[in-house]
Protein backbone atom coordinates (compact mmCIF):
# COMPACT_ATOMS: atom_id res chain seq x y z
CA UNK A 1 0.00 0.00 0.00
CA UNK A 2 2.92 2.41 0.33
CA UNK A 3 4.62 2.16 -2.42
CA UNK A 4 0.83 3.02 -4.27
CA UNK A 5 1.04 6.14 -2.04
CA UNK A 6 4.30 6.65 -3.07
CA UNK A 7 3.96 6.45 -6.76
CA UNK A 8 0.65 8.73 -6.56
CA UNK A 9 2.44 11.51 -5.28
CA UNK A 10 5.07 11.22 -7.11
CA UNK A 11 2.76 11.76 -10.03
CA UNK A 12 1.27 14.31 -8.54
CA UNK A 13 4.67 16.29 -7.70
CA UNK A 14 5.23 15.10 -12.06
CA UNK A 15 1.96 17.05 -13.19
CA UNK A 16 2.34 20.23 -10.86
CA UNK A 17 6.23 20.44 -12.74
CA UNK A 18 4.99 20.31 -15.89
CA UNK A 19 2.38 22.46 -15.14
CA UNK A 20 4.65 25.32 -13.63
CA UNK A 21 7.28 24.36 -16.93
CA UNK A 22 4.22 25.26 -19.29
CA UNK A 23 3.77 28.42 -17.96
CA UNK A 24 7.38 29.26 -17.62
CA UNK A 25 7.94 29.24 -14.00
CA UNK A 26 9.72 26.55 -12.00
CA UNK A 27 9.22 23.03 -11.69
CA UNK A 28 10.25 20.67 -8.73
CA UNK A 29 13.49 21.60 -7.37
CA UNK A 30 15.56 22.38 -10.27
CA UNK A 31 15.76 26.51 -11.30
CA UNK A 32 16.83 26.49 -14.41
CA UNK A 33 14.07 24.50 -15.81
CA UNK A 34 13.33 24.78 -19.21
CA UNK A 35 9.61 26.34 -20.30
CA UNK A 36 7.85 23.34 -22.15
CA UNK A 37 7.27 26.10 -24.93
CA UNK A 38 11.20 25.82 -25.27
CA UNK A 39 11.60 22.31 -25.61
CA UNK A 40 8.49 22.29 -28.13
CA UNK A 41 10.79 24.94 -30.66
CA UNK A 42 14.04 22.96 -30.16
CA UNK A 43 12.21 20.23 -31.16
CA UNK A 44 10.60 21.79 -34.29
CA UNK A 45 14.03 22.75 -35.83
CA UNK A 46 15.45 19.26 -34.98
CA UNK A 47 12.88 17.66 -36.78
CA UNK A 48 11.06 19.96 -39.53
CA UNK A 49 13.49 22.76 -40.11
CA UNK A 50 16.50 20.15 -40.51
CA UNK A 51 14.75 18.01 -42.43
CA UNK A 52 13.97 20.83 -45.07
CA UNK A 53 17.22 22.02 -45.00
CA UNK A 54 18.20 19.02 -45.51
CA UNK A 55 15.96 18.61 -48.58
CA UNK A 56 17.56 22.17 -50.08
CA UNK A 57 21.32 20.50 -49.98
CA UNK A 58 19.25 17.17 -51.65
CA UNK A 59 17.41 18.94 -54.69
CA UNK A 60 20.59 21.51 -55.13
CA UNK A 61 19.35 24.22 -53.93
CA UNK A 62 22.45 26.33 -53.06
CA UNK A 63 22.76 28.71 -50.04
CA UNK A 64 19.31 28.19 -48.93
CA UNK A 65 19.93 25.66 -45.91
CA UNK A 66 22.84 28.06 -44.09
CA UNK A 67 20.19 30.89 -43.88
CA UNK A 68 17.04 29.14 -43.22
CA UNK A 69 19.38 27.04 -40.27
CA UNK A 70 20.38 30.88 -39.43
CA UNK A 71 16.66 32.46 -38.58
CA UNK A 72 15.87 29.72 -36.36
CA UNK A 73 18.59 29.74 -34.54
CA UNK A 74 18.30 33.35 -34.14
CA UNK A 75 14.91 33.00 -32.81
CA UNK A 76 15.05 30.10 -30.74
CA UNK A 77 17.35 32.40 -28.73
CA UNK A 78 14.76 34.79 -28.40
CA UNK A 79 12.03 32.25 -27.48
CA UNK A 80 14.80 31.21 -24.10
CA UNK A 81 14.81 34.88 -23.06
CA UNK A 82 10.71 35.55 -23.23
CA UNK A 83 9.97 34.27 -19.28
CA UNK A 84 12.97 36.77 -18.11
CA UNK A 85 12.46 39.62 -20.56
CA UNK A 86 10.06 42.78 -20.27
CA UNK A 87 8.63 43.63 -23.59
CA UNK A 88 10.85 45.19 -26.28
CA UNK A 89 10.23 48.25 -28.52
CA UNK A 90 10.19 47.69 -31.72
CA UNK A 91 13.78 48.77 -32.60
CA UNK A 92 15.01 46.51 -29.34
CA UNK A 93 12.99 43.68 -31.18
CA UNK A 94 14.54 44.17 -34.65
CA UNK A 95 18.32 44.28 -33.62
CA UNK A 96 18.15 40.95 -31.48
CA UNK A 97 16.70 39.52 -34.32
CA UNK A 98 19.08 41.03 -36.97
CA UNK A 99 20.48 37.47 -37.65
CA UNK A 100 17.24 36.29 -39.36
CA UNK A 101 16.97 39.71 -41.23
CA UNK A 102 20.15 38.83 -42.60
CA UNK A 103 19.28 35.30 -43.49
CA UNK A 104 16.01 36.59 -45.03
CA UNK A 105 17.74 38.75 -46.89
CA UNK A 106 20.42 35.91 -48.22
CA UNK A 107 17.49 34.38 -49.49
CA UNK A 108 15.69 37.00 -51.40
CA UNK A 109 18.81 37.73 -53.17
CA UNK A 110 17.94 34.30 -54.94
CA UNK A 111 14.33 34.82 -54.79
CA UNK A 112 14.16 38.06 -56.63
CA UNK A 113 17.68 38.46 -58.27
CA UNK A 114 18.86 42.14 -59.11
CA UNK A 115 21.06 43.52 -61.75
CA UNK A 116 23.73 41.07 -63.28
CA UNK A 117 22.00 37.91 -61.63
CA UNK A 118 18.70 39.09 -62.97
CA UNK A 119 19.67 38.41 -66.54
CA UNK A 120 20.97 34.95 -66.10
CA UNK A 121 18.17 34.52 -63.45
CA UNK A 122 16.04 30.80 -63.19
CA UNK A 123 12.21 31.89 -63.01
CA UNK A 124 11.07 28.23 -61.78
CA UNK A 125 14.21 27.95 -59.34
CA UNK A 126 13.19 31.64 -57.65
CA UNK A 127 9.80 30.31 -57.02
CA UNK A 128 11.52 27.46 -54.75
CA UNK A 129 13.70 29.40 -53.37
CA UNK A 130 10.66 31.95 -52.70
CA UNK A 131 8.95 29.55 -51.05
CA UNK A 132 12.05 28.48 -48.33
CA UNK A 133 12.05 32.24 -48.05
CA UNK A 134 9.56 32.67 -46.37
CA UNK A 135 9.53 29.93 -44.47
CA UNK A 136 13.07 31.81 -42.71
CA UNK A 137 10.78 34.74 -42.62
CA UNK A 138 8.16 33.04 -40.71
CA UNK A 139 10.96 33.64 -37.59
CA UNK A 140 9.54 36.64 -37.26
CA UNK A 141 6.17 35.69 -35.44
CA UNK A 142 7.21 37.34 -32.34
CA UNK A 143 6.58 40.42 -33.64
CA UNK A 144 3.04 40.59 -34.07
CA UNK A 145 0.11 40.36 -31.64
CA UNK A 146 -3.43 41.37 -31.10
CA UNK A 147 -4.87 43.48 -31.92
CA UNK A 148 -3.38 43.20 -34.62
CA UNK A 149 -2.35 40.67 -36.62
CA UNK A 150 -1.31 37.22 -34.21
CA UNK A 151 1.12 35.02 -34.86
CA UNK A 152 -1.17 31.75 -35.96
CA UNK A 153 -2.68 34.48 -39.05
CA UNK A 154 0.93 35.80 -39.81
CA UNK A 155 2.37 32.19 -40.21
CA UNK A 156 -0.65 30.81 -41.16
CA UNK A 157 -2.00 33.61 -44.00
CA UNK A 158 0.90 35.96 -45.37
CA UNK A 159 4.25 33.51 -45.16
CA UNK A 160 2.53 29.96 -45.43
CA UNK A 161 0.35 30.82 -48.01
CA UNK A 162 3.14 32.62 -50.05
CA UNK A 163 5.04 29.47 -50.10
CA UNK A 164 2.64 27.12 -50.90
CA UNK A 165 1.31 29.71 -53.90
CA UNK A 166 4.47 29.65 -55.51
CA UNK A 167 4.92 26.17 -55.38
CA UNK A 168 1.70 25.26 -57.15
CA UNK A 169 2.45 27.99 -60.06
CA UNK A 170 5.72 25.94 -60.26
CA UNK A 171 4.06 22.29 -60.50
CA UNK A 172 1.79 24.49 -63.07
CA UNK A 173 3.81 26.07 -65.36
CA UNK A 174 7.25 24.28 -65.34
CA UNK A 175 7.75 21.80 -68.08
CA UNK A 176 11.08 20.75 -66.85
CA UNK A 177 10.13 17.27 -65.48
CA UNK A 178 13.95 17.66 -63.12
CA UNK A 179 12.39 20.82 -61.21
CA UNK A 180 9.46 20.02 -60.96
CA UNK A 181 10.39 17.16 -59.30
CA UNK A 182 12.45 19.15 -56.87
CA UNK A 183 9.12 21.52 -56.07
CA UNK A 184 7.49 18.20 -55.39
CA UNK A 185 10.15 17.22 -52.81
CA UNK A 186 10.08 20.23 -50.73
CA UNK A 187 6.64 20.66 -50.92
CA UNK A 188 5.68 17.92 -48.23
CA UNK A 189 8.27 19.98 -45.98
CA UNK A 190 7.52 23.09 -46.57
CA UNK A 191 3.75 22.24 -45.00
CA UNK A 192 5.22 20.19 -42.52
CA UNK A 193 7.05 22.77 -40.53
CA UNK A 194 4.56 25.83 -41.34
CA UNK A 195 2.02 23.17 -40.05
CA UNK A 196 4.25 22.47 -36.31
CA UNK A 197 4.39 26.36 -36.38
CA UNK A 198 0.83 27.01 -36.39
CA UNK A 199 0.25 24.33 -34.07
CA UNK A 200 3.05 25.85 -31.84
CA UNK A 201 2.32 29.34 -31.85
CA UNK A 202 -1.70 28.53 -31.26
CA UNK A 203 -0.82 26.64 -28.16
CA UNK A 204 1.67 28.81 -26.17
CA UNK A 205 1.30 32.21 -28.40
CA UNK A 206 -2.16 32.55 -29.60
CA UNK A 207 -2.51 36.51 -29.23
CA UNK A 208 1.23 37.55 -28.97
CA UNK A 209 4.25 36.36 -26.91
CA UNK A 210 3.71 37.37 -22.80
CA UNK A 211 6.74 38.85 -21.94
CA UNK A 212 7.38 39.40 -18.24
CA UNK A 213 5.98 42.60 -17.04
CA UNK A 214 8.94 42.28 -13.76
CA UNK A 215 11.71 41.39 -16.46
CA UNK A 216 14.86 42.73 -18.10
CA UNK A 217 15.67 44.15 -21.43
CA UNK A 218 15.82 41.29 -23.81
CA UNK A 219 19.47 42.15 -24.23
CA UNK A 220 20.58 41.43 -20.87
CA UNK A 221 18.39 38.83 -19.77
CA UNK A 222 19.40 35.12 -20.21
CA UNK A 223 18.42 32.59 -21.78
CA UNK A 224 16.32 29.73 -19.95
CA UNK A 225 18.14 26.73 -19.03
CA UNK A 226 21.66 28.57 -20.49
CA UNK A 227 23.81 30.10 -18.51
CA UNK A 228 24.49 33.35 -20.79
CA UNK A 229 23.40 36.75 -20.38
CA UNK A 230 22.37 37.93 -23.49
CA UNK A 231 25.20 38.24 -25.51
CA UNK A 232 26.44 38.40 -28.84
CA UNK A 233 28.33 34.78 -28.80
CA UNK A 234 25.40 33.28 -26.83
CA UNK A 235 22.99 35.03 -29.01
CA UNK A 236 24.86 32.68 -32.64
CA UNK A 237 25.02 29.20 -31.04
CA UNK A 238 23.46 26.54 -32.70
CA UNK A 239 20.09 26.03 -32.01
CA UNK A 240 20.72 22.38 -30.80
CA UNK A 241 18.70 21.49 -27.35
CA UNK A 242 20.69 21.91 -24.02
CA UNK A 243 20.54 18.95 -21.91
CA UNK A 244 18.71 19.62 -18.48
CA UNK A 245 20.35 19.09 -15.09
CA UNK A 246 19.53 15.70 -13.66
CA UNK A 247 15.62 15.59 -11.40
CA UNK A 248 16.30 15.53 -7.93
CA UNK A 249 15.07 12.21 -6.42
CA UNK A 250 12.45 11.87 -4.81
CA UNK A 251 9.79 13.54 -7.51
CA UNK A 252 9.13 17.27 -6.95
CA UNK A 253 10.65 18.25 -3.74
CA UNK A 254 14.32 16.96 -4.26
CA UNK A 255 14.65 15.26 -0.68
CA UNK A 256 14.15 11.17 -1.03
CA UNK A 257 13.13 8.56 1.37
CA UNK A 258 10.20 7.49 0.08
CA UNK A 259 7.06 7.24 2.48
CA UNK A 260 8.80 6.87 5.58
CA UNK A 261 9.84 10.73 4.75
CA UNK A 262 6.76 11.46 4.65
CA UNK A 263 5.69 9.52 7.56
CA UNK A 264 8.56 11.60 9.43
CA UNK A 265 7.76 14.59 8.32
CA UNK A 266 4.16 14.57 9.29
CA UNK A 267 4.87 13.33 12.93
CA UNK A 268 6.89 16.81 13.01
CA UNK A 269 3.54 18.31 13.98
CA UNK A 270 3.66 22.18 13.43
CA UNK A 271 7.04 22.77 13.27
CA UNK A 272 7.55 20.96 9.54
CA UNK A 273 6.67 24.29 8.20
CA UNK A 274 9.60 26.13 9.91
CA UNK A 275 11.82 26.02 6.97
CA UNK A 276 9.66 27.21 4.31
CA UNK A 277 8.54 30.77 2.84
CA UNK A 278 5.91 33.38 4.44
CA UNK A 279 3.49 34.25 1.72
CA UNK A 280 3.65 37.42 1.34
CA UNK A 281 0.26 39.52 -0.13
CA UNK A 282 1.76 40.32 -2.89
CA UNK A 283 2.14 36.64 -3.82
CA UNK A 284 -1.69 35.73 -3.08
CA UNK A 285 -3.46 34.78 -6.27
CA UNK A 286 -6.10 37.90 -5.28
CA UNK A 287 -3.77 40.16 -5.51
CA UNK A 288 -1.57 39.34 -8.34
CA UNK A 289 -2.32 41.28 -11.85
CA UNK A 290 -0.23 38.81 -13.94
CA UNK A 291 -2.60 35.75 -12.35
CA UNK A 292 -6.09 34.73 -12.14
CA UNK A 293 -7.54 32.22 -9.80
CA UNK A 294 -10.17 31.57 -12.69
CA UNK A 295 -9.19 27.96 -13.95
CA UNK A 296 -10.66 27.78 -17.63
CA UNK A 297 -12.69 24.06 -18.42
CA UNK A 298 -11.21 23.01 -21.78
CA UNK A 299 -12.67 23.61 -24.54
CA UNK A 300 -14.14 21.00 -26.66
CA UNK A 301 -12.95 20.36 -30.35
CA UNK A 302 -15.66 22.42 -32.65
CA UNK A 303 -16.41 20.69 -35.75
CA UNK A 304 -16.15 22.46 -39.27
CA UNK A 305 -19.46 23.22 -40.24
CA UNK A 306 -18.99 21.87 -44.08
CA UNK A 307 -21.58 22.56 -47.06
CA UNK A 308 -24.02 20.08 -47.76
CA UNK A 309 -23.09 18.30 -51.57
CA UNK A 310 -25.74 17.10 -53.57
CA UNK A 311 -24.09 14.18 -54.85
CA UNK A 312 -20.50 12.95 -54.98
CA UNK A 313 -17.04 14.96 -56.85
CA UNK A 314 -17.27 14.74 -60.41
CA UNK A 315 -15.79 15.88 -63.01
CA UNK A 316 -17.60 15.18 -66.18
CA UNK A 317 -18.87 16.20 -69.94
CA UNK A 318 -22.25 17.12 -70.14
CA UNK A 319 -24.43 19.16 -72.18
CA UNK A 320 -21.45 20.56 -74.50
CA UNK A 321 -19.73 21.75 -71.15
CA UNK A 322 -17.22 20.33 -68.51
CA UNK A 323 -18.46 19.73 -64.92
CA UNK A 324 -16.37 20.05 -62.07
CA UNK A 325 -17.96 19.95 -58.27
CA UNK A 326 -19.09 18.62 -55.29
CA UNK A 327 -14.85 18.81 -54.90
CA UNK A 328 -14.20 19.59 -50.88
CA UNK A 329 -10.34 20.46 -49.67
CA UNK A 330 -8.92 18.06 -52.58
CA UNK A 331 -5.65 17.20 -51.63
CA UNK A 332 -4.32 17.11 -55.74
CA UNK A 333 -4.87 19.80 -58.71
CA UNK A 334 -8.13 19.07 -60.56
CA UNK A 335 -6.90 19.18 -63.93
CA UNK A 336 -9.37 19.79 -66.72
CA UNK A 337 -7.47 18.58 -69.81
CA UNK A 338 -10.13 17.12 -72.26
CA UNK A 339 -12.15 20.36 -72.30
CA UNK A 340 -11.40 22.38 -76.07
CA UNK A 341 -12.38 25.48 -77.79
CA UNK A 342 -15.80 23.87 -78.60
CA UNK A 343 -17.15 23.69 -74.92
CA UNK A 344 -17.49 25.52 -71.84
CA UNK A 345 -16.23 24.92 -67.89
CA UNK A 346 -18.73 24.98 -65.53
CA UNK A 347 -17.36 25.13 -61.72
CA UNK A 348 -19.70 24.57 -58.84
CA UNK A 349 -20.01 23.99 -55.48
CA UNK A 350 -16.23 23.06 -54.64
CA UNK A 351 -14.11 24.12 -51.33
CA UNK A 352 -10.94 25.17 -50.56
CA UNK A 353 -9.75 23.02 -54.07
CA UNK A 354 -7.05 23.68 -56.88
CA UNK A 355 -8.35 24.04 -60.68
CA UNK A 356 -6.33 24.16 -63.39
CA UNK A 357 -7.54 24.44 -67.01
CA UNK A 358 -4.92 23.57 -69.13
CA UNK A 359 -6.31 24.46 -73.44
CA UNK A 360 -8.17 26.92 -74.79
CA UNK A 361 -12.41 26.61 -73.90
CA UNK A 362 -15.56 29.06 -75.04
CA UNK A 363 -15.79 30.15 -71.44
CA UNK A 364 -15.72 29.55 -68.04
CA UNK A 365 -18.00 29.66 -65.45
CA UNK A 366 -17.65 29.60 -61.16
CA UNK A 367 -20.70 29.60 -58.91
CA UNK A 368 -20.62 28.79 -55.69
CA UNK A 369 -17.73 28.31 -54.64
CA UNK A 370 -15.69 29.15 -51.46
CA UNK A 371 -11.62 29.67 -51.17
CA UNK A 372 -10.74 28.10 -54.54
CA UNK A 373 -7.94 28.71 -56.89
CA UNK A 374 -8.68 28.50 -60.81
CA UNK A 375 -5.88 28.23 -63.29
CA UNK A 376 -6.82 29.62 -66.94
CA UNK A 377 -5.29 29.65 -70.13
CA UNK A 378 -7.07 31.13 -73.14
CA UNK A 379 -10.90 31.74 -73.00
CA UNK A 380 -12.68 32.89 -76.29
CA UNK A 381 -15.36 34.85 -74.63
CA UNK A 382 -15.66 35.38 -70.71
CA UNK A 383 -14.51 34.31 -67.25
CA UNK A 384 -17.65 34.46 -65.09
CA UNK A 385 -17.67 34.50 -61.03
CA UNK A 386 -21.25 34.62 -59.48
CA UNK A 387 -21.91 34.12 -55.67
CA UNK A 388 -18.09 32.88 -54.86
CA UNK A 389 -16.20 33.65 -51.17
CA UNK A 390 -12.19 34.36 -51.29
CA UNK A 391 -12.26 32.66 -55.15
CA UNK A 392 -8.94 33.57 -56.87
CA UNK A 393 -8.61 33.31 -60.66
CA UNK A 394 -5.13 33.40 -61.96
CA UNK A 395 -4.55 33.66 -65.94
CA UNK A 396 -1.24 31.79 -66.72
CA UNK A 397 1.67 33.13 -68.59
CA UNK A 398 1.01 33.21 -72.07
CA UNK A 399 -2.80 32.90 -71.28
CA UNK A 400 -5.53 35.64 -72.29
CA UNK A 401 -8.84 36.15 -71.37
CA UNK A 402 -11.38 39.00 -73.50
CA UNK A 403 -13.14 39.93 -70.54
CA UNK A 404 -14.47 39.04 -66.39
CA UNK A 405 -17.80 39.61 -65.17
CA UNK A 406 -18.18 39.25 -61.10
CA UNK A 407 -21.48 39.27 -59.37
CA UNK A 408 -22.52 39.05 -56.02
CA UNK A 409 -19.23 37.97 -54.93
CA UNK A 410 -16.73 38.37 -51.40
CA UNK A 411 -13.19 39.17 -52.01
CA UNK A 412 -12.45 37.53 -55.07
CA UNK A 413 -9.17 37.94 -56.65
CA UNK A 414 -7.74 38.24 -60.32
CA UNK A 415 -4.51 37.73 -61.45
CA UNK A 416 -3.54 38.82 -64.61
CA UNK A 417 0.28 37.67 -66.36
CA UNK A 418 1.75 39.59 -68.14
CA UNK A 419 0.40 38.51 -71.68
CA UNK A 420 -3.35 38.68 -69.99
CA UNK A 421 -2.58 42.18 -68.71
CA UNK A 422 -1.44 43.19 -72.27
CA UNK A 423 -4.49 42.33 -74.08
CA UNK A 424 -6.41 44.59 -71.92
CA UNK A 425 -9.60 43.19 -70.92
CA UNK A 426 -12.57 44.66 -69.68
CA UNK A 427 -13.52 43.82 -66.03
CA UNK A 428 -17.36 44.08 -65.13
CA UNK A 429 -18.38 43.80 -61.77
CA UNK A 430 -21.99 44.08 -59.63
CA UNK A 431 -22.59 43.41 -56.36
CA UNK A 432 -19.25 42.80 -55.07
CA UNK A 433 -16.96 43.39 -51.82
CA UNK A 434 -13.58 43.39 -50.99
CA UNK A 435 -12.55 42.84 -54.73
CA UNK A 436 -8.91 43.29 -55.96
CA UNK A 437 -7.23 42.85 -59.05
CA UNK A 438 -3.21 42.05 -59.64
CA UNK A 439 -1.15 42.97 -62.23
CA UNK A 440 2.17 42.56 -62.94
CA UNK A 441 5.13 45.74 -62.56
CA UNK A 442 6.84 47.20 -65.30
CA UNK A 443 9.43 45.32 -65.76
CA UNK A 444 10.13 41.34 -64.42
CA UNK A 445 11.90 42.80 -61.72
CA UNK A 446 9.15 45.00 -60.16
CA UNK A 447 6.90 43.67 -57.87
CA UNK A 448 3.14 43.39 -58.86
CA UNK A 449 0.32 46.12 -58.46
CA UNK A 450 -3.05 45.42 -56.57
CA UNK A 451 -5.95 47.33 -58.06
CA UNK A 452 -9.06 47.86 -55.46
CA UNK A 453 -12.43 47.65 -57.37
CA UNK A 454 -14.77 50.28 -55.96
CA UNK A 455 -17.49 49.48 -53.71
CA UNK A 456 -19.42 53.03 -53.02
CA UNK A 457 -20.12 55.37 -55.84
CA UNK A 458 -21.63 58.84 -55.42
CA UNK A 459 -24.61 59.99 -57.74
CA UNK A 460 -25.24 63.60 -58.70
CA UNK A 461 -28.43 64.60 -60.47
CA UNK A 462 -28.00 68.17 -62.43
CA UNK A 463 -31.31 70.16 -61.82
CA UNK A 464 -30.34 72.33 -64.71
CA UNK A 465 -29.49 69.76 -67.09
CA UNK A 466 -31.37 66.82 -65.86
CA UNK A 467 -28.03 65.06 -66.47
CA UNK A 468 -27.00 62.05 -63.84
CA UNK A 469 -23.56 61.31 -63.36
CA UNK A 470 -22.28 58.82 -61.29
CA UNK A 471 -18.56 58.28 -60.23
CA UNK A 472 -16.60 55.94 -57.36
CA UNK A 473 -16.39 57.46 -53.83
CA UNK A 474 -12.46 58.18 -53.25
CA UNK A 475 -11.58 58.47 -49.65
Amino acid sequence: MSEEVTARLEAVAARLERVAAKLGGKGGGDDDEVPIYVTDYEAIINKEVKDLAETCDKIGLEGASAPLLQAFANSLQLVKRIPKSKKPSVGELNEFLSDGKAAYEALNAKAEPRGKAARKSDRDMEMIYTAVREAANSTNWPKYAAPGMTPKQFIAGDCGATSSTKITQLLLKCKDDGKKQKGKDISPKLKALFDKLEEFVKEYFKTGVDWNPKGVAISEASASGGSGGGGDDEKKESAAPKKKGKKKAGGAGGGGGGMAAVMGDLSKGLSVTKGMKKVTSSMKTKNRKDRSGKVAAPKKPVKKNKRKKFGPPTTKFMGGRWMVENYDESPDILTVEKANLKSNVFITMCDMSTINITNKVKAVTIDNCVKCRIFVNQVVSTVEIVNCKSCKVIVVEGGKVPSFAVDKCESPQIILSRSAYEAQPDIYSSNVSAMNVEVPGKTENDDNKEFPIPEQFLTKIDCKTGVCTTTPTEH
